[in-house]
């Protein structure tokens, strides 16, 4: 049924109150005969553990606790730096499991997410392009975000955590979709034959609704989840933060940078470009 029964065997009591009567415990020899405990040993009392468990061959010992009032890795940070001032003796070590594990082993993961995100937006732009360098450019704005991520958590008193995390990867693919509107109609003007500078300037007059649309749109409608409406909206509350202050900062730093990036780098790569037949 699956249940589990803790089972204790044990010697009766009259057996066991005193120290003679396991000095009296009778062993059975290999010849048949029978003599006592304390004719091949000698009896003490001592102080021992009661449970001993083992991890790949190696005795044990797990010292368990909870963290309130702060944040899980601050508390974890001040006691890896209290055990690297004991000395330990030879053979002893102190590793830190549980939750902690988990939470690194998270943060890897999602360091790994955010990685792999940033390198598929990057071929995908490429191939839409046709183009090395105008996703490059659009790139550059996802610093910009993470500048926003840092203010907003450090303004907010609001810890790095998995959800905040996964907002950071919300946030880049709103902010390369700004990044590409501009990049975009930038290139279908220079298309038409309008020179460099002048094809600058009328994408960002012409794509500045549509981008401030989209972020305000965003931010607007993530303000409730940050200030924490509802039961349980804490959970959520990290993710909501990371993306408002992502675009915060990088819709208005977007519309100086990335302009001025594509102006910067077709005047040091000059490259001609054609209007696609079918825009014609």
């Amino acid at each position: 049924s699956g249940n589990e029964y803790y089972v204790v065997v044990q010697m009766d009591k009259r057996f066991t109150n005193n120290m003679q009567d396991l000095d009296n415990l009778p062993l059975p020899t290999y010849n048949g005969k029978t003599i006592f405990l304390k004719d091949i040993a000698s009896i003490n009392k001592g102080v021992g553990p009661v449970l001993i468990e083992r991890k790949y061959q190696q005795r044990v010992i797990h010292i368990t606790a909870n963290a309130t009032g702060r944040p899980l890795g601050d508390v974890a940070n001040d006691l890896s730096n209290e055990f690297a001032k004991l000395k330990l003796p030879p053979g002893f070590y102190i590793d830190m499991s549980g939750e902690v594990a988990q939470q690194k082993g998270a943060f890897l993961s999602m360091f790994f997410a955010l990685l792999l995100a940033i390198m598929l937006i990057y071929m995908i732009m490429a191939s839409q392009f046709k183009s090395l360098l105008d996703p490059f450019i659009i790139m550059f704005s996802v610093p910009m975000g993470l500048i926003g991520v840092i203010w907003m958590l450090f303004l907010t008193n609001t810890t790095l955590s998995i959800e905040s995390f996964m907002g950071v990867i919300m946030m880049i693919g709103i902010v390369v979709s700004n990044g590409i509107l501009l990049v975009d109609y930038t290139n279908r003007l220079r298309g038409e034959g309008i020179e460099l500078h002048e094809a600058v300037i009328r994408a960002g007059r012409t794509r500045l609704r549509p981008i401030l649309m989209t972020s305000l749109a965003t931010i607007l409608g993530l303000i409730p989840m940050a200030i924490g409406f509802g039961t349980g909206s804490e959970t959520n509350m990290p993710l909501a933060r990371a993306v408002i202050g992502g675009l915060l900062v990088s819709t208005f730093l977007t519309l100086l940078l990335i302009p001025t990036l594509y102006t910067v780098f077709e005047e040091k790569f000059k490259r001609s470009i054609k209007q696609d037949e079918e825009l014609k």
